[in-house]
């Protein structure tokens, strides 16, 4: 589903209303998925190949705090550096979630697949 997808905290540090209102947010697909048991929330770019890549860090072990009409609040970790090394120092992180009826003017009339 088409998402627009704001991070509240830096470094685990929230961010200001003033910081977090003026941030455009990133657009893309919104996928949850189970890796072993840990629970996994990531947003993909629209458009990218079989194997794409997320296009803010990842959200582990997501915990839905909040849901009102097209918004939800999501508090997980994030790793901080390599995303995929699981010793990697975690920070507590929170997304704010806009889930979007239709896929946004902007990329509606780009490609869905990549050309070779």
């Amino acid at each position: 589903m088409y998402s627009k997808v704001k991070m509240l905290r830096v470094r685990g540090t929230r961010r200001s209303d003033r910081e977090i209102y003026a941030d455009p947010g990133a657009v893309g697909h919104l996928a949850m998925c189970q890796v072993a048991s840990w629970l996994e929330i990531k947003l993909f770019a629209p458009g990218t190949d079989a194997r794409p890549e997320p296009i803010i860090p990842v959200l582990f072990d997501p915990v839905l705090v909040a849901m009102h009409g097209n918004k939800m609040l999501f508090r997980g970790l994030e790793r901080q550096g390599d995303q995929r090394d699981a010793n990697s120092a975690t920070v507590m992180q929170e997304w704010s979630v806009q889930v979007m009826v239709e896929q946004p003017a902007d990329i509606r009339h780009q490609p869905h697949r990549t050309s070779s």
